[in-house]
This record gives structure tokens, C-alpha cells and sequence, in this order.
């Protein structure tokens, strides 16, 4: 077989065959923090995680440029109350999207640096090794989407 065919077979079969990684597969809509009071030390982060692969994933870490750490959280309701708790990590199913809004997953943003300014940087670290970037516009009420509270 001379070379242009042994290169030609190669091409067909690596283009033909399902991607073996999940680079480019998890991508994250609609992010937003919550603007909150001069001195509050601590806020909120919701976006809309979304997996098109055929591999669950989840979200392991966050970081903003606007806090000194940032942590996963649901709140749950028990009995006539609400409560945040702590989250090691958010599963994103595949084929699906995972919405964190109020009274839902969440990002908790604590050691809040001073004034947010009107956009923030979040950056996201999956269990696939996949590392996400975006920018956030800081807030005081949330987007009509973010109000229906529907997540997984």
C-alpha cells in the first residue's frame, strides 16, 4: 500500500470513529452572580452546565476571581425549613443539563475582594479533566430563566 492510501485509510477511520475524550463536551450557559450589599463577605454563583457527550461527568471545582473560595452547595428543604449543604461535586448526566439556580445546586463564593465591578471570571474543573472558563455578569436580581428553580 503506498503511502496516500495508508494516509487516506487513517483519516477515514479516525473521522468516522466516536470520539474516545470528552474535550469540548461540557459547556457551561447563562452564568450570573449575585451582586450582593457593600462589606457581604460571601455570594452566590448559577449557570446552566450542560453535557453533549455520551459520558456523565461532574463538576469537581470552581474558582472566581472575585473570592478567595468557592464551594459547591444544594439547598434542601426539612421540614418547614431550608438549609445549604455542602456538595463534593455536581454529576452532569450525559445527553443532559444540570441547572444551578436558587434554591437549588449552587456555588457558594466566599472572602468576597471587594467590589465585584459588573463581571466576574469563574473557572470550572470537571472529573474528565476538562477546564472551563467564563465570564459572569455581576447581578441584584436574577435573570427571568434562573426563577423557575428547575434542576436536577
Amino acid at each position: 500500500m503506498n503511502m496516500k492510501k495508508a494516509l487516506l485509510v487513517l483519516a477515514v477511520l479516525l473521522f468516522a470513529a466516536p470520539p474516545a475524550w470528552s474535550g469540548g463536551e461540557i459547556s457551561v450557559k447563562d452564568p450570573w452572580v449575585r451582586r450582593n450589599p457593600p462589606g457581604a463577605s460571601v455570594t452566590a454563583a448559577y449557570m446552566v452546565i450542560e453535557n453533549r457527550g455520551r459520558a456523565a461527568d461532574e463538576l469537581l471545582e470552581i474558582g472566581c476571581s472575585c473570592s478567595a473560595s468557592a464551594s459547591l452547595h444544594i439547598t434542601e428543604t426539612r421540614e418547614d425549613s431550608m438549609a445549604m449543604k455542602k456538595v463534593a461535586s455536581i454529576e452532569v448526566p450525559p445527553g443532559d443539563s444540570v441547572v444551578l439556580s436558587p434554591g437549588g445546586y449552587h456555588v457558594m463564593l466566599e472572602g468576597l475582594s471587594g467590589d465585584m465591578g459588573e463581571t466576574v471570571t469563574l473557572e470550572f474543573k470537571f472529573r474528565s479533566g476538562e477546564r472551563i472558563s467564563v465570564t459572569a455578569p455581576v447581578v441584584l436580581n436574577p435573570p427571568a430563566a434562573s426563577r423557575r428553580g428547575h434542576h436536577h
